[in-house]
């Protein structure tokens, strides 16, 4: 293995950063990276929503690029010029807007700059990446399932593929776990004795990540214990639809719709089981490791990258995807094993901790970088 104390200078590109999973991934790579003593510059769309927090990121510069303009050249021009300023040995581009420009800018900066970029998800890539892609820069999956559609998909010399897990910081999810987790219930009405069931997620239309399929299967649940207590935590375009699904299933006085917050560990903790129902497409779910690092049990679809994320009969259980009945019979178990639930959780945290955490992630992409950056 490569020795990660060697010191490289390290530039993370994200123009969106707004607050959804891939931005998460982003920060979390950049204070792991800046943890393991490397030089660490995140650069991000001037204006985005989660600007002024990476500026509070210690150890981590940040810059910002106009990000919507014209061929995006003002972006090509600003990356260009962070490049050469700070010597950039490694450009890392996270969201597939920004591989090209991350791309164009480490060519113009011309300082033998390798150019990373890590697809998060599992749709086919657009036609210009299919076909030229790997022969301008190394590319990132961030799952096996994702590695096998990019495999299949992108045309070029697949060496320069690699798959690489991403992470997370599990003392976030921990710390709150025995504060804010029961003000929450508490503020919903939830006792002790109530199972709380709560899928996290955006809930776009046509399907969101499942959440029609959680409540036919909460309203199921609910005829065979009253005490199951539901929530659908997020935002999306299906918000009206979702509000008259409860109060058809007559779930109005056990279910909560909670608005979606960056600070999810407290509605993590609020929880005793996470359900992760996607039944579109998954390069892993993200919600099911903070869902663990919470000590929490999930149940998920067996679907793309998510089986991926934590072992079946170990940590949380798979069902089929749009599986009413499978889903209703694993919330079932679930509800009426306390201890199983607690077995789960407490194994389903160390599991995180040992392969899924920030400085696991960091230690993963630093031997990455170790390798494409070695001497010539």
């Amino acid at each position: 293995m490569n020795d990660s104390r060697q010191l490289l200078r390290i530039l993370q590109v994200n123009s969106l950063f707004s607050g959804g999973g891939t931005d998460n991934q982003t920060m979390d790579l950049a204070v792991g990276l800046q943890e393991l003593g490397q030089s660490v510059t995140l650069a991000v769309g001037a204006g985005s929503r989660w600007e002024p927090l990476a500026k509070q990121l210690n150890g981590v510069e940040v810059e910002t690029f106009p990000p919507k303009t014209a061929l995006k050249s003002a972006m090509i021009h600003r990356l260009a010029g962070i490049v050469r300023t700070k010597n950039v040995q490694i450009l890392h581009a996270h969201q597939g807007r920004d591989y090209w420009p991350g791309i164009l800018a480490a060519k113009a900066a011309c300082q033998g700059t390798r150019v990373v970029v890590t697809r998060h998800l599992m749709t086919r890539p657009r036609r210009l990446s299919r076909w030229l892609l790997l022969h301008m820069a190394d590319v990132v999956a961030v799952s096996h399932a994702v590695e096998t559609v990019l495999q299949r998909e992108l045309h070029g010399p697949k060496h320069r593929l690699h798959q690489v897990y991403g992470g997370i910081d599990p003392d976030k999810f921990q710390a709150e776990r025995t504060v804010a987790g029961k003000s929450l219930r508490q503020h919903l009405g939830w006792t002790e004795e109530d199972v709380a069931f709560g899928v996290v997620g955006v809930f776009n239309l046509p399907r969101g990540k499942g959440q029609l399929e959680f409540l036919e299967a909460a309203a199921q649940l609910h005829h065979r214990c009253p005490r199951a207590r539901f929530a659908l935590i997020g935002s999306g375009t299906m918000e009206e639809m979702l509000q008259e699904r409860i109060g058809a299933l007559g779930l109005a006085s056990v279910t909560t719709m909670i608005a979606f917050t960056d600070d999810i560990a407290p509605v993590m903790n609020a929880l005793d089981v996470v359900v992760h129902p996607a039944v579109g497409t998954e390069a892993l779910g993200l919600v099911i490791w903070e869902a663990l690092a919470s000590a929490k049990p999930v149940i998920a679809s067996r679907l793309n990258g998510i089986p991926e994320a934590f072992v079946e009969g170990e940590h949380g259980l798979l069902v089929p995807p749009a599986d009413v009945p499978a889903l209703t019979e694993a919330m079932w178990t679930l509800l009426q094993r306390p201890k199983l639930r607690l077995q789960f959780g407490c194994a389903g945290r160390e599991h995180v901790c040992r392969h899924f955490s920030r400085a696991v992630q960091a230690a993963r992409m630093m031997e990455l970088y170790l390798k494409l950056y070695a001497p010539r």
